[in-house]
Protein backbone atom coordinates (compact mmCIF):
# COMPACT_ATOMS: atom_id res chain seq x y z
CA UNK A 1 0.00 0.00 0.00
CA UNK A 2 1.43 3.30 -1.04
CA UNK A 3 0.52 6.89 -0.82
CA UNK A 4 0.31 7.09 -4.57
CA UNK A 5 -3.27 5.83 -3.99
CA UNK A 6 -4.53 9.15 -3.53
CA UNK A 7 -2.93 12.71 -4.57
CA UNK A 8 -2.76 14.94 -1.36
CA UNK A 9 0.27 15.44 0.41
CA UNK A 10 1.48 13.12 2.49
CA UNK A 11 1.50 14.43 6.26
CA UNK A 12 2.41 12.85 9.90
CA UNK A 13 -0.01 12.63 11.88
CA UNK A 14 1.18 14.85 14.46
CA UNK A 15 0.24 18.27 15.79
CA UNK A 16 -0.60 21.13 13.06
CA UNK A 17 -0.28 18.49 10.77
CA UNK A 18 2.03 20.21 8.29
CA UNK A 19 3.07 19.06 5.09
CA UNK A 20 6.56 17.66 5.30
CA UNK A 21 9.08 15.89 2.71
CA UNK A 22 9.76 13.19 3.94
CA UNK A 23 13.18 11.38 4.18
CA UNK A 24 11.89 8.74 6.70
CA UNK A 25 15.04 8.40 8.64
CA UNK A 26 13.11 7.55 11.99
CA UNK A 27 14.39 4.35 12.92
CA UNK A 28 17.38 4.64 15.66
CA UNK A 29 19.82 2.25 15.51
CA UNK A 30 19.64 -0.51 18.39
CA UNK A 31 23.12 1.06 20.22
CA UNK A 32 20.70 4.52 20.52
CA UNK A 33 17.62 2.92 22.65
CA UNK A 34 15.77 5.73 24.61
CA UNK A 35 12.56 6.77 26.66
CA UNK A 36 10.74 9.79 27.45
CA UNK A 37 10.44 11.10 30.60
CA UNK A 38 7.49 13.46 31.61
CA UNK A 39 7.60 15.17 35.06
CA UNK A 40 4.65 17.08 36.11
CA UNK A 41 4.22 19.36 39.73
CA UNK A 42 0.56 18.76 39.53
CA UNK A 43 -1.03 16.00 41.30
CA UNK A 44 -4.07 15.69 39.08
CA UNK A 45 -2.17 15.35 36.11
CA UNK A 46 -2.01 12.12 34.30
CA UNK A 47 -5.47 11.29 34.18
CA UNK A 48 -5.90 10.75 30.19
CA UNK A 49 -6.46 14.36 29.60
CA UNK A 50 -3.96 15.63 27.55
CA UNK A 51 -1.37 17.72 29.42
CA UNK A 52 0.52 21.29 27.97
CA UNK A 53 4.29 22.39 29.32
CA UNK A 54 6.11 25.38 27.82
CA UNK A 55 8.02 24.76 25.32
CA UNK A 56 11.19 25.75 26.66
CA UNK A 57 10.90 22.65 29.57
CA UNK A 58 10.69 20.22 26.51
CA UNK A 59 13.46 18.19 25.48
CA UNK A 60 16.32 21.15 26.34
CA UNK A 61 19.40 20.62 27.06
CA UNK A 62 18.96 22.53 29.85
CA UNK A 63 16.21 20.62 31.60
CA UNK A 64 18.01 17.15 31.58
CA UNK A 65 18.23 15.87 28.42
CA UNK A 66 21.76 15.34 26.56
CA UNK A 67 22.85 17.93 23.94
CA UNK A 68 22.85 15.79 21.10
CA UNK A 69 19.84 14.41 21.51
CA UNK A 70 18.09 17.98 22.17
CA UNK A 71 19.92 18.92 18.91
CA UNK A 72 18.28 16.23 17.02
CA UNK A 73 14.83 16.28 18.72
CA UNK A 74 14.17 19.70 20.16
CA UNK A 75 12.33 20.99 17.86
CA UNK A 76 9.87 18.82 17.85
CA UNK A 77 8.77 18.43 14.25
CA UNK A 78 8.65 16.00 11.30
CA UNK A 79 10.11 12.61 11.22
CA UNK A 80 12.10 13.14 14.40
CA UNK A 81 8.39 13.76 16.57
CA UNK A 82 7.01 11.00 14.88
CA UNK A 83 9.97 8.92 16.44
CA UNK A 84 9.37 10.40 20.19
CA UNK A 85 5.77 8.88 19.69
CA UNK A 86 7.24 5.35 19.12
CA UNK A 87 9.80 5.29 22.14
CA UNK A 88 8.61 4.14 25.40
CA UNK A 89 7.44 6.99 28.14
CA UNK A 90 7.13 7.29 31.94
CA UNK A 91 5.10 10.11 33.25
CA UNK A 92 5.87 11.01 36.79
CA UNK A 93 5.49 13.75 38.97
CA UNK A 94 7.35 16.15 41.13
CA UNK A 95 8.59 14.34 44.37
CA UNK A 96 6.72 16.53 46.36
CA UNK A 97 3.65 14.80 44.73
CA UNK A 98 4.55 11.64 46.24
CA UNK A 99 2.80 9.41 43.59
CA UNK A 100 3.97 6.52 41.85
CA UNK A 101 5.09 6.94 37.77
CA UNK A 102 2.68 5.22 34.83
CA UNK A 103 4.21 4.20 31.80
CA UNK A 104 2.71 4.45 28.56
CA UNK A 105 3.01 6.03 24.80
CA UNK A 106 3.00 9.53 23.45
CA UNK A 107 -0.30 9.90 20.96
CA UNK A 108 0.11 13.08 19.73
CA UNK A 109 1.89 16.78 19.92
CA UNK A 110 0.81 19.89 19.08
CA UNK A 111 3.80 22.83 19.02
CA UNK A 112 1.79 26.68 19.77
CA UNK A 113 2.46 29.51 20.38
CA UNK A 114 5.17 28.37 23.05
CA UNK A 115 3.37 26.31 24.81
CA UNK A 116 3.05 22.33 24.07
CA UNK A 117 0.36 19.53 24.26
CA UNK A 118 0.92 15.82 24.68
CA UNK A 119 -1.92 13.51 24.21
CA UNK A 120 -1.05 10.15 25.41
CA UNK A 121 -1.71 6.75 26.20
CA UNK A 122 -1.40 4.38 29.33
CA UNK A 123 -0.13 1.00 28.95
CA UNK A 124 -0.66 -1.32 32.20
CA UNK A 125 2.58 -2.76 33.46
CA UNK A 126 2.39 -4.52 36.49
CA UNK A 127 4.48 -4.27 38.94
CA UNK A 128 6.20 -0.60 37.54
CA UNK A 129 8.20 1.56 39.32
CA UNK A 130 7.56 3.76 42.52
CA UNK A 131 8.61 7.02 43.19
CA UNK A 132 11.10 5.98 45.75
CA UNK A 133 13.03 4.24 42.58
CA UNK A 134 14.15 7.20 41.10
CA UNK A 135 16.15 7.93 43.82
CA UNK A 136 17.23 3.96 44.07
CA UNK A 137 17.95 4.15 40.29
CA UNK A 138 18.36 7.32 39.65
CA UNK A 139 21.99 6.11 37.85
CA UNK A 140 20.39 3.46 35.91
CA UNK A 141 17.43 5.77 34.79
CA UNK A 142 19.90 8.77 34.13
CA UNK A 143 18.13 10.97 36.78
CA UNK A 144 19.60 13.98 37.50
CA UNK A 145 19.88 16.38 40.71
CA UNK A 146 16.92 18.16 41.48
CA UNK A 147 15.57 16.25 38.12
CA UNK A 148 12.47 14.86 40.22
CA UNK A 149 11.70 18.94 41.56
CA UNK A 150 11.25 20.39 38.24
CA UNK A 151 8.05 20.02 35.45
CA UNK A 152 9.74 19.06 32.38
CA UNK A 153 10.01 16.65 28.98
CA UNK A 154 13.53 15.31 28.98
CA UNK A 155 14.41 12.31 26.35
CA UNK A 156 17.07 9.94 28.00
CA UNK A 157 19.81 7.94 26.33
CA UNK A 158 18.75 4.50 28.46
CA UNK A 159 17.93 1.17 27.23
CA UNK A 160 14.62 1.36 29.62
CA UNK A 161 13.67 -2.65 29.36
CA UNK A 162 16.82 -3.93 29.80
CA UNK A 163 17.23 -1.04 33.00
CA UNK A 164 14.21 -1.95 34.47
CA UNK A 165 14.40 -5.31 34.30
CA UNK A 166 17.39 -6.12 35.64
CA UNK A 167 17.77 -3.41 38.35
CA UNK A 168 13.56 -4.20 39.50
CA UNK A 169 12.69 -7.47 37.76
CA UNK A 170 10.40 -5.09 35.81
CA UNK A 171 8.97 -6.57 32.26
CA UNK A 172 7.72 -3.89 29.48
CA UNK A 173 5.44 -4.99 26.86
CA UNK A 174 8.02 -6.96 24.34
CA UNK A 175 7.81 -4.40 21.61
CA UNK A 176 9.82 -1.75 23.78
CA UNK A 177 13.17 -3.96 23.41
CA UNK A 178 12.48 -3.71 19.32
CA UNK A 179 11.41 0.59 19.19
CA UNK A 180 14.70 1.46 18.31
CA UNK A 181 15.38 -0.76 15.34
CA UNK A 182 15.10 -0.41 11.81
CA UNK A 183 13.36 -2.70 9.78
CA UNK A 184 13.76 -3.80 6.26
CA UNK A 185 10.34 -4.32 5.05
CA UNK A 186 11.88 -6.09 2.01
CA UNK A 187 12.56 -9.18 4.86
CA UNK A 188 10.86 -8.37 7.89
CA UNK A 189 7.73 -10.60 9.20
CA UNK A 190 4.47 -8.67 10.26
CA UNK A 191 1.63 -9.76 12.46
CA UNK A 192 -0.74 -7.29 10.38
CA UNK A 193 -1.30 -5.96 7.08
CA UNK A 194 -3.53 -2.93 6.72
CA UNK A 195 -4.78 -2.94 3.22
CA UNK A 196 -7.08 -0.07 2.16
CA UNK A 197 -8.05 3.31 -0.10
CA UNK A 198 -6.89 6.56 0.57
CA UNK A 199 -10.43 7.92 1.51
CA UNK A 200 -10.11 5.45 4.19
CA UNK A 201 -6.72 7.04 5.50
CA UNK A 202 -8.59 8.73 8.41
CA UNK A 203 -9.97 5.83 9.85
CA UNK A 204 -7.06 3.79 9.14
CA UNK A 205 -4.61 6.11 10.41
CA UNK A 206 -6.69 5.98 14.05
CA UNK A 207 -6.64 2.15 13.92
CA UNK A 208 -3.17 2.19 12.99
CA UNK A 209 -1.93 4.22 16.45
CA UNK A 210 -4.54 1.63 18.63
CA UNK A 211 -3.06 -1.61 16.84
CA UNK A 212 0.74 -0.45 17.76
CA UNK A 213 -0.45 -0.07 21.65
CA UNK A 214 -1.79 -3.64 21.55
CA UNK A 215 1.21 -5.16 19.00
CA UNK A 216 3.64 -2.73 19.13
CA UNK A 217 5.64 -0.70 16.36
CA UNK A 218 7.01 -2.94 12.77
CA UNK A 219 4.39 -5.53 13.99
CA UNK A 220 2.03 -4.06 11.35
CA UNK A 221 2.38 -2.74 8.35
CA UNK A 222 0.62 0.29 7.29
CA UNK A 223 2.15 2.19 4.45
CA UNK A 224 3.16 5.60 6.37
CA UNK A 225 5.43 3.76 8.82
CA UNK A 226 7.89 2.67 5.77
CA UNK A 227 7.52 5.83 3.41
CA UNK A 228 10.91 5.77 2.12
CA UNK A 229 11.17 1.80 1.54
CA UNK A 230 8.22 2.21 -0.42
CA UNK A 231 9.63 4.93 -2.88
CA UNK A 232 11.08 2.14 -5.48
CA UNK A 233 10.47 0.51 -9.03
CA UNK A 234 8.59 -2.87 -8.69
CA UNK A 235 6.56 -1.94 -5.70
CA UNK A 236 3.28 -3.78 -7.15
CA UNK A 237 5.69 -7.08 -6.74
CA UNK A 238 7.28 -5.94 -3.02
CA UNK A 239 3.46 -5.24 -1.75
CA UNK A 240 1.93 -8.69 -3.18
CA UNK A 241 5.00 -10.23 -1.39
CA UNK A 242 4.02 -8.61 1.53
CA UNK A 243 0.61 -9.69 2.02
CA UNK A 244 1.13 -12.50 0.02
CA UNK A 245 4.16 -14.27 1.90
CA UNK A 246 4.71 -11.87 5.29
CA UNK A 247 1.40 -10.77 7.28
CA UNK A 248 0.09 -13.08 9.37
CA UNK A 249 -3.21 -11.93 9.02
CA UNK A 250 -4.26 -9.51 6.28
CA UNK A 251 -7.21 -6.57 7.32
CA UNK A 252 -8.53 -5.65 4.42
CA UNK A 253 -10.95 -2.20 5.10
CA UNK A 254 -13.28 -3.00 1.89
CA UNK A 255 -15.93 -0.66 0.36
CA UNK A 256 -16.45 1.56 -2.88
CA UNK A 257 -13.83 3.29 -2.96
CA UNK A 258 -11.18 -0.07 -2.44
CA UNK A 259 -12.84 -1.22 -5.48
CA UNK A 260 -11.99 1.79 -7.70
CA UNK A 261 -8.51 2.08 -6.83
CA UNK A 262 -5.39 0.33 -8.91
CA UNK A 263 -3.17 -0.07 -5.76
CA UNK A 264 -6.05 -1.99 -3.86
CA UNK A 265 -6.63 -3.80 -6.82
CA UNK A 266 -2.85 -5.12 -7.22
CA UNK A 267 -2.99 -5.81 -3.11
CA UNK A 268 -6.27 -7.79 -3.33
CA UNK A 269 -4.73 -10.09 -5.89
CA UNK A 270 -2.26 -11.64 -3.29
CA UNK A 271 -5.16 -11.58 -0.97
CA UNK A 272 -7.16 -13.82 -3.30
CA UNK A 273 -4.35 -16.36 -3.53
CA UNK A 274 -4.50 -16.41 0.05
CA UNK A 275 -8.71 -17.45 0.33
CA UNK A 276 -7.62 -19.81 -2.87
CA UNK A 277 -5.05 -21.40 -0.57
CA UNK A 278 -8.24 -21.99 1.74
CA UNK A 279 -5.63 -19.59 4.32
CA UNK A 280 -9.01 -17.54 5.05
CA UNK A 281 -8.02 -17.74 9.07
CA UNK A 282 -5.05 -14.51 7.63
CA UNK A 283 -7.75 -12.62 5.97
CA UNK A 284 -10.17 -10.30 7.93
CA UNK A 285 -12.92 -7.52 6.47
CA UNK A 286 -13.24 -4.68 7.77
CA UNK A 287 -16.15 -2.60 6.41
CA UNK A 288 -16.37 0.98 5.61
CA UNK A 289 -19.72 1.05 3.53
CA UNK A 290 -22.01 -1.54 1.74
CA UNK A 291 -19.90 -1.01 -1.86
CA UNK A 292 -19.52 -3.97 -3.60
CA UNK A 293 -15.82 -5.46 -4.35
CA UNK A 294 -14.93 -8.14 -6.72
CA UNK A 295 -13.88 -11.59 -4.76
CA UNK A 296 -15.66 -10.07 -1.59
CA UNK A 297 -18.96 -11.87 -1.11
CA UNK A 298 -22.20 -11.30 1.22
CA UNK A 299 -21.44 -14.43 2.85
CA UNK A 300 -18.15 -13.13 4.01
CA UNK A 301 -18.29 -12.17 7.28
CA UNK A 302 -16.74 -8.51 8.04
CA UNK A 303 -16.41 -5.54 11.06
CA UNK A 304 -18.25 -2.95 10.42
CA UNK A 305 -16.55 0.03 11.29
CA UNK A 306 -19.87 2.39 11.20
CA UNK A 307 -20.56 0.13 14.64
CA UNK A 308 -17.44 -0.30 16.21
CA UNK A 309 -14.93 2.48 17.13
CA UNK A 310 -10.83 2.42 15.73
CA UNK A 311 -10.00 0.90 19.14
CA UNK A 312 -12.60 -1.27 19.24
CA UNK A 313 -11.61 -2.51 15.68
CA UNK A 314 -7.74 -2.67 17.12
CA UNK A 315 -8.60 -4.97 19.74
CA UNK A 316 -10.26 -7.37 17.05
CA UNK A 317 -7.39 -7.54 14.76
CA UNK A 318 -5.17 -8.21 17.81
CA UNK A 319 -7.54 -10.84 18.59
CA UNK A 320 -7.12 -12.83 15.84
CA UNK A 321 -3.45 -12.60 15.56
CA UNK A 322 -3.29 -13.92 19.05
CA UNK A 323 -5.51 -17.15 17.19
CA UNK A 324 -2.73 -17.55 14.49
CA UNK A 325 0.30 -19.10 15.06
Amino acid sequence: MTSSRDTRPFRLPLGRWKPVQILWIIELSEEYAMYNLFVSGWKEEWQGVPCTFDLSRCVNQHEYTDQKIAEKFGKLDGAELAELTRLPTIFAYEAACKLDPKFGLIRDVTVRRGQVRIEYEFIPVQPFLTVADFDTLAFELDIGNWEMNRTHWAVKDVNLPKELHTAKGITLPSWTRQASRAVDITQHDFDVGLSFPGEARGLVEQVARELEARVGPNAYFYDNNYVSQLARPSLDTLLQDIYRNRCKLIVVFVGDDYQRKDWCGVEFRAIREIIMARAEQRIMFVRVDDGAVDGVFRTDGYVDARRFNPSEIAQFIAERVALIT
